[in-house]
């Protein structure tokens, strides 16, 4: 099993005001047309590059796009100040505890990598992620599968048996064009409108190695092939067996 997390909201505090801020600044200050809350949140966890042309339709030009997207980074860092985001409860004993059972853990983000190593280095992350992918490693965001299935190679784990958790229903689409299973965080959405994601917490607090390995448990399309060396669940798991019956003599 492998796990790969989002960042924003997932392994930090969630920011998506602030870059809806940023947005609606930098659409004022370029003559844009004002995006609407409907794209907004769409944006949340695309490449900027792929916000300009394909959400908001800003431009396809690709000195402009360029443009485009690094002013709007200039005006998030702005509004965000000198300091990251906080590192949301949970994350990191539930990076240790992958790590304790050799689950190889990834970061997949459309973050700058300037921004996303330095937030792991200022949370005390830096080495519990095995692999990191950010905006420069690939083409395209979530909700394209792209960053996801490359943290999947990194780590070493086909992606059937590597699960994102991540913060909205675009995870979860990732997560089904990548052939992986989806686990959500709410934080303050209603939990109704997730209904799509294998699991969902509230909290990453909530969320246990029990948990993710029972989503593999689970699915009957999963292929089992030889044993990782991490699927041994805590011992009060290990220690609950069903006894076996044999309905046909043959």
């Amino acid at each position: 099993m492998g796990a790969i997390f989002e960042y924003e909201g997932v392994v930090l505090a969630d920011t998506s005001d602030l870059h809806s801020k940023a947005w609606l600044q930098l659409a004022a200050e370029e003559g844009k047309a004002r995006p609407l809350q409907w794209a907004l949140q769409r944006a949340q966890g695309m490449k900027d590059e792929q916000v300009v042309q394909e959400v908001f339709c800003w431009s396809r030009n690709p000195a402009e796009v360029r443009h485009l997207a690094a002013r709007k980074e200039e005006l998030y860092r702005a509004l965000l100040g000198e300091h990251s985001p906080p590192v949301a409860p949970g994350v990191k004993l539930l990076l240790e505890t992958l790590t304790k059972h050799q689950v190889p853990a990834a970061l997949a983000t459309s973050a700058p990598e300037a921004r996303v190593r330095a937030a792991l280095h200022g949370g005390g992350l830096d080495d519990l992620f095995m692999a990191v992918v950010t905006s420069e490693d690939v083409s395209r965001g979530r909700p394209d599968p792209e960053p996801y299935l490359l943290a999947a190679q990194q780590i070493g784990r086909p992606p059937v048996r590597c699960v994102i958790i991540g913060n909205s229903n675009q995870s979860v689409e990732a997560a089904r064009e990548g052939g992986m299973a989806a686990v959500v965080v709410a934080g303050q959405q209603p939990l109704y409108e997730l209904g799509a994601a294998d699991l969902v917490v509230r909290q990453l607090d909530e969320l246990s190695l029990v948990n993710l390995k029972q989503l593999f448990r689970n699915e009957a399309h999963v292929e089992r092939g030889a044993p990782e060396p991490e699927l041994q669940l805590e011992q009060e798991a290990e220690d609950v067996f069903e006894p076996l019956t044999f309905d046909h003599v043959w």
